[in-house]
């Protein structure tokens, strides 16, 4: 090789170093650019954010008097948490006082998820389970002595078999989900595990689980999963080595047999009630329904189990004796049996029919066991509404009601005194469920609805208390939305007639029935909290389809077989030129002039910050401490830029900005209902409670325990992250969904089938919240009851205006004006064709218009959905973008034209107003030290920097000794 070869490979090294290092280095500018704008916020999310210097030298606004370090509050929320457990679990069969175990009484737990548990859903609702309390630790706490070798034979994976799965991956697709139970076949069970029992006989525990979470919802049918009873079977049933377990351990000669239910919320249990369900039925002696527990919920299984808690909690859905036959069946997830579509042929459009109507749960059942009679309501239900034993018993004496006739404005009390008549301490629930005059062929009217509940406090025996229900006649107008009786108004009514106030154990078992008269029709025009008007906003409105306009029929109580719900078919789902126009259109539907309306400002001088707005004074309570109508607020707005504000509404993801010409901090948000759990960033939940699920909080009927919660929520988020020791300021919770079907994926979120105490217990839980400075987002709103295809073209429910506004806004409705939330996050799914994240008519018109709402709205997580468009939002009413892209940010913003001037000024407010009242201001923030991120990403940029300069300097050594070895070859030749 001649020297010149060799000098020129030389040079090629040198060359490809020069290369390399032009285009590393031009990626790592790209990458940093990208994370320092594009990907900032998703940064921020993952990594966490600004880390905020205070001046702790003010008046916390939010202080915390349950705990004055983290470890202190994380410990009181399990104390609470424990307490809503032991009043939430539901004792629902227990036959010869089998229940409570004598203490030390030898046990043998039955289930492969008995050591596998379903503490809480997956998704928004999941969290760490790594440390919590687990069955086992609850029973041997308890005092009972387990069998320990059937414990390690469930524990042996290879023994028993696999362990369930956690979780779907295949979030909102809408693939038909199949989910095996992992319950261990008989022919594992060896003959040494088998000869264990024989020393653990006082009683057999068999544990049934299910799980549920975010973007999936539970199997209508099981296809070949392994277990399956059929191909048709579904997951909330025994399946066949459930059936199969039971059956063997009612005949290994147990004292008693007791079913545990871990399961989101109800369950086809007719194997509790129905000897010709199977031949273990009389056999299984008593049954508890726990939900999903939390941290340390479970210990208060235990605690039941051997007496030490009487259990008061009553169910909050109907226990029906065959899913199948619910009325939402057929028209819920995909389809069923058949598998028809529910895809539109012309995109990527999905949708479900509400074509039950008004009859969800025990509206349903309770009205045909009234017309279709007794037998067939013992036939198709298993456990009513509201259902739920003692270990004692109560004598109620129903006094007189305050009325005998009522108008809008009354309030109808009933005292009833309830008499521990037992020999154990216990607790009662009074349900109060009225019933209106129904007329065939007018407006749709269920039998009975909840109107109001009360729970005595803990009576010992022969103790007596006198509690009040009450009744409030707002709660029983029907909304006519189609002028049904043809009195030429369309809205709230009450028609005149008798009205029956049933006093009761439950929603089928009566106490008293109380007749209240109402003279005369009543048209409700206007709200009777704000005095707004209320008018339909789904219903003959022009240039948008009826929110009812897909539904083929609508359930009626006057024909129930021929109003049955039908699936829908390729046919009948085919998409319409009119439809797909509506379902594409992007445009708002605000019908504001905005060119009437005076300009805003910008960027003026300072004269008010957001701090000069706080009382003196902490907050005494959940009212909020600023006023919404304060006249500095538009000092306060005219002292923002249009830059800050828009970087405020457009980074909501788990977090806001900072806008710190007013004073607004940095703040960070937790997702779920579970409790400050998820955040994607694991250093921030650290050390954080973990709560039960929603229906079990419900089940207890306690109001006073609910805003417990929220406090006990609230102290964790006044002392918040310590990692950046900032506050946690909002939560995305909690969730008032309705149990439309019990296959909704998101069940273990939402509090029950019914709205009324939906509401009342959201109201509760938010007052606890924001006494306590936490911003809640009641979610999602609304028509959100499904997890499948909800983020896919965003899925279309088509409901009527009626079932709308009585059961699917109703719990929001109460949550707003009872609790006065300040915080509400908008779905994924759109009302009839137009998402409701961008719909006017809802977040305006209903929600601040009629129901007097103020605060802020956040959209439903916006990264990938490409249907969620930002002005869109903004302009219906929405007020922060849960975006960690810059995709899915407010990027075209004109603040040169009026409307997007004073939509980004109203939404900047509302935002500002919603966390000036929070705990957010309980110090004030000087300054920020940049996200440690920050400074991973500088530490990267030196590293490669360092090694590419490395890279450089041995180059041209390396070419420098070759050059002057070559020179030494030239002179020696």
């Amino acid at each position: 090789m001649s020297a010149k070869t060799k000098k020129m490979k030389k040079s090629k090294a040198v060359l490809a170093w020069g290369i390399s290092a032009v285009l590393i280095g031009s990626a790592l500018g790209a990458g940093n650019y990208l994370a320092y704008h594009s990907f900032s916020g998703l940064a921020d999310t993952v990594f966490g954010g600004v880390r905020p210097v205070y001046n702790t030298d003010v008046i916390s606004m939010y202080p915390a008097t349950n705990a004055s370090s983290k470890e202190e509050a994380f410990q009181n929320a399990q104390e609470v948490n424990l307490r809503v457990a032991e009043e939430g679990f539901v004792l629902l069969k227990n036959e010869a006082e089998a229940l409570p175990l004598q203490k030390g009484a030898k046990i043998s737990v039955f289930g492969k998820n008995s050591v596998n548990l379903s503490y809480g859903g997956s998704g928004s609702g999941g969290f760490d389970t790594s440390n919590n309390q687990n069955l086992y630790d609850s029973l041997e706490n308890a005092g009972f002595d387990i069998n320990q070798t059937l414990k390690k034979f469930y524990e042996d994976n290879g023994a028993s078999g696999p362990a369930r799965s956690a979780n779907s991956s295949d979030l909102d697709s809408g693939d038909n989900q199949r989910i095996a139970t992992a319950e261990t076949p008989q022919s594992k069970y060896t003959d040494a595990v088998k000869a264990s029992y024989d020393s653990y006989k006082d009683a057999a525990l068999v544990v049934i689980t299910r799980i549920g979470g975010e973007g999936f919802d539970l199997p209508r049918y099981q296809g070949t999963t392994e277990g399956a009873v059929s191909a048709d079977s579904h997951y909330l049933e025994l399946d066949q080595n459930e059936r199969d377990l039971l059956a063997a351990v009612c005949e290994e000669g147990f004292e008693h047999v007791v079913v545990v239910f871990n399961v989101p919320s109800s369950f086809e249990a007719t194997f509790l009630k129905d000897s010709a369900y199977a031949a273990f039925s009389d056999k299984v002696d008593a049954a508890v329904w726990i939900g999903f527990t939390g941290s340390n919920g479970i210990t208060a299984l235990g605690e039941i189990l051997n007496g030490e808690v009487n259990p008061s909690g009553r169910l909050v859905d109907t226990w029906a004796s065959d899913f199948t036959q619910n009325p939402s069946f057929q028209n819920f997830g995909t389809g069923h049996t058949d598998q028809t579509t529910d895809k539109y042929d012309a995109g990527m459009y999905y949708s479900v029919d509400y074509e039950e109507g008004i009859y969800v749960g025990y509206r349903y059942y309770e009205t045909r066991g009234l017309t279709d009679g007794e037998e067939w309501y013992e036939e198709n239900v298993t456990y009513p509404f509201g259902y739920g034993l003692s270990y004692t018993t109560f004598e109620w004496n129903v006094g007189e009601a305050s009325a005998d006739e009522f108008d809008l404005e009354s309030v109808i009390t009933v005292p009833v005194t309830v008499k521990n008549t037992g020999d154990t301490a216990g607790k009662e629930v009074v349900q109060l469920y009225v019933s209106a005059p129904y007329t065939e062929g007018g407006i749709e009217k269920a039998h009975k609805v909840l109107a109001g509940y009360a729970k005595t406090s803990l009576l010992q025996p022969g103790e007596s208390e006198t509690v009040t229900v009450s009744f409030e006649p707002y709660s029983a107008a029907s909304y006519d939305y189609r002028d049904a009786n043809e009195n030429g108004f369309c809205g709230y009514e009450l028609e005149a007639g008798e009205y029956t106030l049933y006093v009761s154990r439950n929603a089928h078992e009566e106490e008293s029935a109380i007749t209240l008269t109402l003279l005369e029709d009543i048209q409700i025009g206007e709200d009777p909290v704000t005095g707004n008007e209320v008018v339909n906003r789904y219903t003959g409105i022009e240039d948008n389809l009826d929110s009812d306009w897909q539904l083929d029929t609508v359930l009626s109580r006057a024909d129930w077989e021929g109003t049955w719900p039908t699936a829908q078919t390729d046919e009948t789902h085919a998409g319409s030129a009119e439809l797909l126009a509506q379902i594409e259109d992007i445009e708002t539907n605000n019908p504001t002039d905005f060119e009437e309306e005076d300009a805003p400002w910008f960027g003026e001088d300072v004269i008010s910050v957001l701090r000069d707005l706080l009382p003196e004074t902490p907050a005494a309570d959940y009212h909020a401490i600023v006023d919404y109508d304060d006249d500095r607020w538009e000092e306060i707005l005219d002292a923002c830029s249009e830059e800050e504000m828009l970087e405020l509404i457009n980074n909501g993801a788990y977090h806001t900005k900072a806008l710190e010409t007013v004073g607004l901090p940095a703040t960070i948000h937790g997702d779920g209902p579970a409790g400050f759990t998820c955040f994607m960033n694991s250093e921030q939940v650290n050390g954080t409670c973990q709560y039960v699920s929603e229906p079990v909080m419900a089940a207890t009927w306690n109001d006073a325990l609910l805003e417990e919660i929220g406090e006990a929520m609230g102290e964790e988020g006044i002392l918040g992250d310590k990692a950046t020791s900032q506050p946690y300021s909002s939560i995305y919770a909690p969730g008032v969904n309705i149990h439309r079907s019990p296959f909704g994926g998101r069940c273990s979120e939402y509090y029950s089938e019914d709205p009324y105490i939906s509401g009342m217990m959201a109201s509760a839980q938010i007052r606890g919240l924001q006494a306590k400075g936490v911003v809640p987002m009641l979610k999602h709103f609304a028509a959100n009851e499904q997890e499948t295809h909800r983020s896919i073209g965003g899925d279309l429910s088509w409901v009527t205006e009626q079932s709308l506004r009585e059961i699917y806004l109703k719990p929001f409705e109460l949550a707003v004006k009872n609790g006065e939330s300040r915080g509400i996050m908008s779905s994924f799914n759109r009302i009839g064709a137009r998402w409701t994240g961008g719909d006017y008519r809802l977040l305006t018109e209903i929600l601040r218009d009629e129901w007097g709402f103020r605060g802020t709205v956040i959209c439903d997580f916006n990264t990938i959905p490409q249907y969620m468009v930002p002005r869109q939002m903004f302009y219906a009413g929405g007020d922060l973008d849960l975006a960690t892209l810059e995709t899915s940010m407010w990027t075209d913003a004109d603040t040169s034209e009026n409307g997007d001037a004073i939509v980004l000024r109203n939404a900047t407010k509302n935002i500002l107003y919603s966390f000036v009242n929070s705990n957010a201001m309980n110090a004030e923030v000087i300054g920020y030290n940049p996200p440690l991120w920050h400074g991973y990403l500088l530490w990267l940029d030196i590293g490669v920097a360092a090694l590419l300069l490395l890279w450089g300097v041995l180059a041209f050594i390396h070419r420098a000794k070759h050059n002057k070895k070559l020179q030494s070859m030239t002179a020696d030749s």
